[in-house]
């Protein structure tokens, strides 16, 4: 029996990873990933050629279950809908992290363009590498077929797809950049560091205030940029604090110790090009709990 925990534990991180990548959920990642393990433990192991390969069709199959389900909720959902954060390190965000596209907000927003099998054909040839064979069997469809859906999906996420910086540092420095700007009502700094073109997208899912459609454009984005968070900080009790999730660095703006915005930047020669703020209080609870996902390694 400790053979098949090992065994199951030495995948735990990469079935995570494939399940939160698929459903855009920590919290359904994680649940994907416990009944995963429940349907290993009762498995035939002697029977299975490649333990590896079983858990990422469990794992994957499951995530396309939820996510199909979960397309009609988000149809229904109030305003702009954005992931669940994946907080890798909420405490001390390590400059030395790299840059990793494949969890950012603007990657998952664009995978909600696909359809449920697309998203998982992308996923797991793209992202994780597995053979069309394999996608095939996971899918239960044809190889050529799951060959055609992984090119539609390239050309669909490509379309609004921009050159992402990979660069941590760079990262980091913009948005400090940013915030100073912010803090110091610096309009000509704040210009300086956004794209002509830059967008902002807010997620309150109905339980806090968000703007309900995405903004797009210098001006726009400015005007309402500095009267949100001029007025955070001039309030005395907010506070804002880095915090490294999805796969980039970030700012976490809390009211009296409790989170009340996420804010995630998609960077493109060294300036924003998108503003992702988390504002559903819903999704802000795995900034403030002892038992979310940053504790969990994820690949």
């Amino acid at each position: 029996m400790n053979d098949v925990i090992d065994t199951f534990e030495g995948a735990r991180a990469k079935l995570l990873g494939l399940a939160y990548r698929i459903t855009g959920s920590a919290f359904e990642a994680e649940d994907i990933v416990h009944e995963t393990f429940l349907k290993w433990h009762d498995a035939d192991h002697p029977s299975i050629k490649s333990p590896q390969s079983w858990l990422c069709t469990v794992a994957s199959r499951l995530a396309v279950d939820h996510l199909r389900s979960s397309c009609v909720m988000r149809e229904e959902y109030m305003g702009t809908w954005l992931p669940e954060p994946f907080i890798e390190n909420k405490d001390n965000p390590d400059s030395s992290y790299e840059i990793d596209e494949s969890i950012t907000m603007a990657l998952l927003v664009l995978l909600e363009k696909l359809s449920p099998e697309e998203r998982v054909v992308y996923i797991l040839h793209d992202l994780f590498h597995f053979g069309f064979s394999e996608v095939a069997d996971i899918l239960e469809k044809p190889s050529v077929t799951c060959r055609k859906m992984a090119s539609r999906a390239r050309s669909k996420i490509d379309k609004d797809r921009i050159r992402y910086s990979h660069d941590s540092v760079e990262h980091q420095e913009v948005i400090h950049a940013f915030f100073s700007a912010v803090k110091q009502g610096d309009i000509s700094g704040l210009v300086n560091v956004l794209q002509s073109n830059v967008s902002f997208h807010s997620d309150g899912g109905g339980k806090a205030f968000a703007l309900p459609h995405t903004l797009k454009g210098l001006d726009v984005v400015v005007d309402v940029v500095l009267t949100y968070l001029t007025s955070a900080v001039e309030s005395g009790s907010h506070s804002i604090d880095e915090v490294w999730f999805n796969g980039a660095p970030g700012f976490l703006v809390s009211d009296g110790g409790q989170p009340v915005s996420a804010f995630n930047f998609e960077i493109s020669d060294k300036k924003i090009q998108a503003i992702h703020v988390l504002r559903n209080p819903e999704k802000l609870k795995l900034f403030d709990t002892k038992t979310c996902v940053d504790d969990i390694q994820m690949v």
